[in-house]
């Protein structure tokens, strides 16, 4: 009996390990300005803009590239390339975080610090060189998901 009992407890504790490595989900930013949905794409990290509080600024008019600033903000892909980790599995790096306020891209990483945290940052070159913030877990039901204009 004692035998299956650490059997159960013993293969349970990877699968806790795991989730609280997997950042995929819904994040409301630092500032409260923003819910970002985390997911895969394909090997990868991807995040979209799905919740915006200033619903006023419908569009990414602050991109240098004047092409894309008619594109909506609404369901923007804002994260892209993170890669998990093989020495850290709580680490996805050599990622893009896109700064649609200020129409920059920059370098970053996220680390996840608990199934409710997780710490962002992005950096121009080296990661001296940059801006964290910490970022919460949500309920995508507690807020409306934006709509595309």
């Amino acid at each position: 009996m004692r035998f299956i009992f650490m059997f159960l407890i013993l293969s349970i504790l990877p699968l806790s390990a795991e989730a609280a490595s997997a950042p995929e989900g819904y994040w409301m930013t630092e500032n409260e300005q923003a819910i970002i949905k985390i997911e895969k794409c394909d090997a990868e990290l991807c995040g979209y803009l799905y919740w915006i509080k200033d619903q006023s600024r419908q569009f990414d008019d602050q991109n240098p590239n004047p092409d894309l600033q008619t594109r909506p903000l609404c369901g923007l892909k804002i994260l892209t390339k993170f890669q998990q980790n093989p020495r850290n599995t709580k680490l996805w790096d050599d990622g893009e975080i896109y700064k649609s306020d200020e129409g920059d891209t920059y370098s970053g990483y996220i680390r996840v610090d608990s199934n409710d945290e997780i710490y962002l940052r992005g950096y121009v070159g080296i990661s001296l060189f940059g801006k964290s913030q910490i970022w919460t877990r949500v309920n995508k039901t507690d807020y409306k998901a934006c709509k595309q204009p």
